[in-house]
């Protein structure tokens, strides 16, 4: 019984220092010693290998630090009192390197705050280098059937040079990225053939190299990423998806369908020099117009109507009428004959040719004037006229509803203004005197270029389809040209 005494206090006398030595160590301030690996990547697993960590999950955050940045913390998701793994979060980007746009590899000081914080952030040697996540892992190339046939053209894939027909041949693909679909016309799935995208992104790097498809965003058309449709690369307003619909209706056209791009995603002026005077497209639109009986249009002349008359007066219901050109964009009985030329350089940019001859230049129809949203956006204290069902216009129909009208000619709002002559608010100046005393100086005209297909009560708010009786009150929705009180309210169409 003594022995068996003896050996209790022995052993409780041993284990008193080692459970004392231990609590003071979970008192002390985390060091670290080094870290593995030296070079890792944001999304990959970094080991930290020191002293005086917390045991346990989440129990130690790591503080990563740049020079000149604020550091940015992650949980250890596993730990022992003498290594910590952490996985390195998405957020840690920000604070590497930027350089021309992409994030470069930096070397991050660390330091743990476990039941304390580390005196000091580590020393360079002991600083792993963080790289930006790495683009996923490439899928394994399609293996294609020799005897099959990808493009259904009737010869077999062992002898046709080209399988999927996207006009790019079988050997180019395989040179260009092996990633790429032989099979597939549209390998991301985007909409857009592989041939187009890569030919958009050669116009674009005038063969620089830098053209190659790999499966992240890149700064140009990319034939691996399903997610650039949307992007406009070139800067002439027109998306991705813009310009492959503006091709393939050349191509319906009678155009040659190969890689000399006639809408090139890469290129402002895929067709230069295109002059803006004499543009076949605007004669074309207009010979229509002649034709059908749209070449002239019946106006309310907005310099004879006048508030004197009196609301629900003949004067103030009808107005007295002009006619005037259907391509007389500002009403002074003259015809506009370079308005596609919208910056002014006598040439036609993509964005600024009407290839579906429809009076309406690309970029008013796929971004600007006759969309919804630009409107809504341009003015942020004008309201949209409350009816929202007006049709969008097609880049690529001249007639996008069908009824046999061009759409320049339609009148989306039914005011008995065509498309084309309320697209402008610069241009469409006509207007009425004004004298009153309250403006130093007085304005000459206070129509100045109100218009919007979008709102029937614009430019004139008595037109056979504006909704002359708003609802007023708390939270009324009102639109142009009325105000809060729901009178017509000349000061507001001043465009200052």
């Amino acid at each position: 019984m003594l022995r068996r005494a003896g050996l209790l206090a022995a052993l409780t006398a041993l284990l008193v220092p080692a459970a004392a030595g231990t609590a003071n160590a979970a008192n002390k301030a985390p060091v670290v010693t080094r870290v593995a690996p030296k070079h890792v990547f944001v999304g990959e697993t970094l080991t930290i290998y020191g002293k005086h960590f917390r045991r346990g999950v989440n129990k130690n955050s790591v503080a990563f630090k740049r020079k000149g940045a604020k550091a940015v913390f992650a949980l250890a998701e596993k730990g022992t009192t003498k290594m910590l793994r952490v996985t390195l979060p998405k957020r840690l980007e920000r604070v590497l390197t930027l350089q021309n746009g992409t994030r470069m590899p930096t070397r991050l000081n660390i330091r743990v705050l476990s039941k304390k914080f580390g005196k000091r952030y580590t020393k360079n040697s002991k600083s792993p280098i963080v790289g930006a996540e790495k683009p996923p892992a490439p899928e394994a190339p399609v293996v294609i059937d020799p005897n099959g046939d990808c493009d259904g053209d009737g010869q077999a894939n062992k002898v046709d040079t080209d399988d999927d027909n996207d006009l790019l041949s079988d050997t180019v693909e395989e040179s260009i990225s092996k990633l790429l679909n032989q099979c597939s016309a549209d390998t991301d799935g985007d909409g857009v053939e592989d041939g187009y995208e890569y030919q958009s992104a050669v116009d674009l790097n005038q063969n620089t190299g830098h053209s190659v498809p790999y499966p992240v965003k890149l700064p140009y058309p990319n034939a691996l990423d399903k997610t650039d449709r949307d992007t406009d690369h070139d800067g002439d307003t027109l998306t991705l998806m813009d310009e492959f619909k503006l091709w393939n209706f050349t191509i319906a056209a009678g155009a040659d369908r190969s890689l000399a791009l006639g809408y090139s995603a890469g290129r402002q002026y895929s067709v230069h020099p295109l002059l803006a005077s004499g543009y076949d497209k605007q004669g074309e639109f207009l010979a229509w117009a002649s034709g059908a009986g749209y070449s002239t249009y019946s106006l309310v002349d907005l310099q004879a109507w006048t508030l004197d008359d009196g609301p629900g007066s003949v004067q103030d219901q009808f107005g007295s009428r002009i006619t005037r050109p259907i391509n007389d964009l500002d009403r002074d009985g003259l015809a506009e004959t370079t308005y596609y030329d919208t910056d002014g350089n006598t040439f036609l940019d993509d964005a600024e040719r009407d290839e579906d001859a429809d009076g309406l230049p690309n970029q008013w129809e796929a971004t600007g004037c006759m969309t919804r949203g630009f409107w809504n956006g341009l003015y942020d204290a004008e309201s949209p006229y409350y009816l929202a069902n007006y049709a969008p216009l097609s880049i690529a129909d001249p007639d996008s509803d069908g009824d046999g009208v061009r759409d320049g000619a339609d009148d989306q709002d039914h005011d008995d203004v065509p498309n084309v002559m309320e697209c402008s608010r610069s241009l469409a100046l006509g207007g009425v005197a004004h004298d009153d005393p309250e403006f130093d100086p007085p304005p000459t005209r206070v129509w100045q270029g109100f218009l919007n297909p979008f709102n029937p009560c614009l430019p004139h708010p008595r037109s056979k389809t504006c909704n002359q009786h708003p609802q007023v009150g708390p939270g009324a929705k009102l639109w142009a040209p009325y105000t809060e009180s729901a009178e017509y309210d000349l000061y507001y169409l001043i465009l200052n």
